[in-house]
């Protein structure tokens, strides 16, 4: 017994649609998988990029890091040198006022020395002169008495001669007084070219070395600490 035509076109038609379908589910599929796969490998690559860009970025800095260590310790070690240097100018310096210091004082005290030594040879020859003055008077005041002169003209004579003692002790002292002056004057002069040289020796005293400002980054590639005291 024959089927009738059109059942048959039917029956063909629905299997012809089911296998299409079918198809399309599996190309959806495979298609589905096919996107998930590249997204992954995308996602794989934009993961790898950027784990070298952070490894390249890391090592850029890791770099530039060790450059500012190593300009760091240069300075550094300039800046040390440089204070040194000037520590070591100012302890000459200063050890050369000492020393000048030293050769003023020692040259104000021998002119204060010389002049009272001048001074008291001085007062030692007044003193001598005044004995010979006064042993001068008694010898010519005896003269007078030994003359057998009388009367009013010997105590004239006496007078005289006690008189002259008198201006040449005068003399004599005002001579003192004028050397004790004139030393007093010469010590006030030493005294002041003794502080001005003072002065000016100071002033070549160079002043306080300044302990550097260090370059952190330098002091983390082993610079031993100093002792700026």
């Amino acid at each position: 017994m024959c089927l009738p035509l059109a059942g048959a076109a039917a029956g063909s038609a629905a299997a012809i649609s089911a296998t299409t379908a079918v198809i399309g589910t599996l190309t959806s599929v495979v298609g589905t998988a096919m996107g998930i796969q590249q997204a992954q490998q995308q996602a794989a690559m934009a993961q790898q990029q950027a784990v070298m860009q952070a490894n390249q970025a890391q090592q850029t800095m890791d770099l530039q890091y060790a450059q500012q260590q190593q300009q760091g310790q240069i300075q550094n070690k300039q800046a040390i040198a440089n204070y040194q240097g000037q520590v070591r100018a100012q302890q000459a310096s200063q050890d050369a006022y000492a020393k000048q210091i030293g050769n003023i004082n020692e040259a104000a005290s021998m002119s204060y020395v010389a002049e009272q030594v001048k001074l008291n040879e001085k007062r030692d020859a007044a003193a001598f002169k005044s004995q010979e003055i006064y042993a001068k008077s008694i010898g010519a005041q005896g003269k007078i008495l030994a003359s057998g002169a009388t009367g009013q003209s010997v105590g004239l004579l006496q007078l005289d001669a006690e008189r002259q003692a008198g201006f040449a002790n005068a003399k004599q002292n005002a001579m003192l007084r004028s050397a004790e002056q004139q030393s007093v004057v010469s010590q006030e002069v030493a005294y002041g070219q003794a502080k001005s040289s003072n002065n000016t020796a100071y002033s070549s005293v160079q002043a306080t070395a300044q302990a550097p400002e260090l370059d952190p980054y330098g002091l983390e590639l082993g610079i031993p600490s100093m002792n700026w005291s």
